[in-house]
């Protein structure tokens, strides 16, 4: 990557080269480019001075609210006055339709792309991907009537991320593939026309693809094929991607590498989300590595990240969190553990279901453009024969529509049993494979020792190798987060069958001579699980 200095220097040169540019301070062209210098030069007060001067520009020229260069100067507007915080994305959002509004009424296909583009954003900031899914796919037809490759490629990759995010969880790899197709078009697209930052985003996207395959060395092949030389938010998320493959691979060196190198760029952006990211990773790599120092140092940077980004954006890097930090006090502070465990399930579930509301959205509009599209194909040419088998047609529509409503009725309820059968396997190997419980006194039991339990009225006994401990509780509470060695013997007796000496007709012994009652309502259920 150039030096700083080596790039301001540049950006005054370029500046520097044009004949006569105070000279042309009365033009739209040349605010444009002095509040993209300012910009980059994170300028912030010279950008909003160089937006009002503009603005007096404006005023002085009497240009018309519907010129497309003055739209085009909106959008600009609001897009930084967003990326800011001057103004909300809700704000944001009404201005754009303001925008998208006088671009329709003259056919300005270039500002409506570019206006639909920055509405289908907005909303998938705020997690309404339906209705992003929707403007994404009128911002494509827009940019192929302007006519305009780089506002073509720009919507095709917008579309990928899109897509992406609201595919239903958990996804299948060969779900992914139409995603894969969709990413290499869009890769050709831009290779044929020589749109390079275009083609570094869909390298990213056919990474991201790949990697959710499994499909590693792919991914891995194209990210180190995109030159460290692109801009930084291109840069971070190739190493972003490097990181997540190596964590899932454990190659550790490479996990250092690429965690080293998602820093330095993480903390030159100045934003806290990335950052949040770039010490996720660090954070769960110092724990494999079992540093103490380390990944205590990262814990507290990473706690600190969450206190300033905004809780209700980046929801998935919200989640990567609360579960790495989980991890992290799982041996160091269960209460905090146990807080970082819930907000993570909490997180969950409303990502779950924006996918899932997402994905309906994406369903029913795709289902009204094809109605549409064959509504109205060869409408005029086919007319008269419409006239002459109007009730025809009328029964094979009722008879599809018929057919297409009992299909995605099944449909949504195989995707409800999958997720039900995969959250009941998760649960089911989260019990399998615990070692311990928490009682409602803070208490922790570890299963191991646990030799049986007592139910006395509101109250379990716990009775393990060296104690006996009191709780108020339910036994059939209990025994629902217990693993299948733990069975109930008795209506007051639940048993570790590890412990069993020996068994009778009504009772059984535990080691070393412990006289438990056997019931003939569980005298059954104990031989079978024996």
């Amino acid at each position: 990557m150039l030096p700083t200095s080596w790039l301001f220097g540049l950006g005054w040169l370029l500046f520097a080269s044009v004949p006569n540019l105070q000279a042309q301070e009365d033009s739209l062209d040349y605010w444009n480019g002095r509040i993209d210098l300012l910009a980059q030069q994170k300028d912030t007060a010279g950008v909003w001075m160089a937006f009002s001067e503009a603005h007096a520009y404006l005023r002085r020229s009497g240009r018309a609210s519907s010129d497309p260069g003055y739209l085009n100067f909106s959008i600009k507007e609001t897009r930084y006055a967003s990326r800011y915080s001057k103004i909300t994305v809700d704000s944001a959002l009404v201005n754009y339709q303001t925008i998208y509004e006088a671009a329709k009424k003259t056919q300005q296909f270039t500002v409506l792309a570019k206006v639909l583009g920055r509405q289908a954003n907005g909303f998938r900031s705020k997690g309404q991907l339906g209705r992003a899914f929707q403007l994404n796919q009128e911002e494509i037809q827009a940019a192929r009537q302007s006519e305009d490759p780089e506002l073509l490629c720009s919507s095709l990759i917008t579309e990928l991320d899109i897509a992406y995010n609201s595919m239903p969880w958990p996804v299948e790899k060969e779900d992914l593939q139409p995603l894969v197709e969709k990413a290499n078009a869009a890769i050709s697209y831009a290779r044929e026309h020589q749109l390079e930052r275009a083609l570094a985003f869909g390298k990213l996207y056919i990474s991201k693809f790949y990697i959710k395959q499994e499909e590693f060395d792919k991914a891995e092949e194209i990210l180190l094929s995109i030159s460290d030389e692109n801009p930084l938010n291109i840069t971070f998320t190739k190493y972003e991607h490097l990181c997540e493959m190596a964590k899932l691979t454990h190659q550790q060196r490479k996990y250092r590498e690429y965690t080293l190198a998602f820093k330095k760029r993480a903390y030159a952006t100045k934003r806290t989300f990335v950052a949040l990211n770039a010490h996720n990773y660090l954070l769960d790599y110092w724990l494999v590595l079992g540093d103490a120092d380390s990944t205590a140092y990262y814990a507290g940077q990473l706690e600190e990240n969450l206190k300033q980004v905004d809780t209700t954006k980046y929801l998935d890097y919200l989640d990567v969190s609360y579960a790495t930090l989980a991890n992290y006090f799982n041996k160091v502070d269960v209460s905090k553990e146990l807080q970082y465990v819930s907000y993570s399930g909490k997180i969950n579930r409303i990502l779950s279901n924006r996918r899932r509301e997402a994905f309906t959205e994406v369903l029913k509009y795709k289902e009204e453009v094809s109605a549409l599209e064959a509504e109205n194909l060869d409408l005029e040419s086919a007319n008269t024969w419409f006239r002459n088998n109007l009730l025809l047609l009328a029964i094979i529509l009722m008879a599809t529509l018929s057919l297409a409503l009992i299909l995605y009725k099944r449909y949504r309820r195989s995707v409800a049993e999958v997720v039900e059968v995969a959250s009941e396997k998760r649960r089911i190997e989260e019990t399998v494979l615990r070692d311990h419980i928490e009682l409602n006194n803070k208490q922790r039991i570890y299963l191991e020792d646990l030799k049986f339990l007592k139910a006395d009225r509101n109250y379990v006994e716990f009775h393990t190798t060296q104690k006996r401990i009191v709780d108020r509780n339910k036994l059939s509470a209990i025994l629902e987060n217990l693993p299948p060695n733990f069975v109930q013997v008795h209506r007051s007796y639940a048993i570790n069958k590890n412990f069993i000496k020996t068994t009778s007709g009504s009772h059984l012994i535990l080691v070393p001579d412990i006289e438990i009652p056997l019931s003939r309502t569980f005298k059954a259920q104990l031989k079978s699980s024996l």
